[in-house]
């Protein structure tokens, strides 16, 4: 058995694969109608998912200047470091500036426990440099102590619940200000 649904104006139901004599049943209409909205969604998935996949483009661009910015203000205080520890013959200066070096470069934003920096450069970078260069003045120590802060926070911005594109230029220009503190106190 057919359902017909009244059309308006006393239009009659026309089915034409059948000659122009059938009816039209409420199921058809309810499947084409289906079909309608199921192409409809898709295509509301298929937009969606393109802007979810733009977004995502666009924060990975972000994140990528953002840890170059890093990477470039890494290397500058690395280079003043080594400066030091040529100055100096000291080698633990000499690895504290490849620890900065590598603190900066080898920023990983996919890896959110600790963004992708060794756990030995965590022990260089420690601070306790400081307790054996003697002939660095007090205000080259503090820049020192101030670079190894500075480059140890870096990894932390990419870790989970944390904003790498604000927060890893901020600290790239305070990273330059302590090298530049540092040079001022050695002329």
């Amino acid at each position: 058995m057919t359902n017909l649904t009244p059309l308006p104006g006393g239009q009659h139901h026309r089915d034409e694969h059948v000659g122009g004599g059938g009816a039209v049943s409420v199921f058809a209409a309810e499947r084409a109608a289906f079909e309608a909205a199921r192409a409809a969604r898709a295509q509301q998935d298929a937009a969606e998912a393109a802007e979810a996949e733009r977004v995502e483009a666009q924060y990975r661009a972000q994140v990528a200047a953002a840890v170059g910015i890093a990477a470039a203000a890494a290397g500058r205080a690395a280079a003043w470091v080594e400066g030091l520890a040529a100055r100096t013959g000291s080698r633990r200066l000499a690895e504290y500036a490849a620890a900065v070096l590598a603190c900066g470069r080898d920023l990983d934003p996919e890896d959110d426990e600790d963004g992708g920096v060794d756990e030995d450069l965590v022990f260089v970078l420690s601070g306790l440099v400081l307790v054996h260069e003697n002939s660095l003045t007090t205000d080259e120590g503090l820049a020192l102590a101030a670079v190894g802060a500075i480059a140890l926070a870096m990894p932390r911005t990419i870790t989970v619940d944390s904003d790498p594109i604000g927060q890893l230029p901020e600290l790239a220009h305070h990273l330059d200000r302590a090298v530049a503190a540092g040079r001022r106190a050695a002329a």
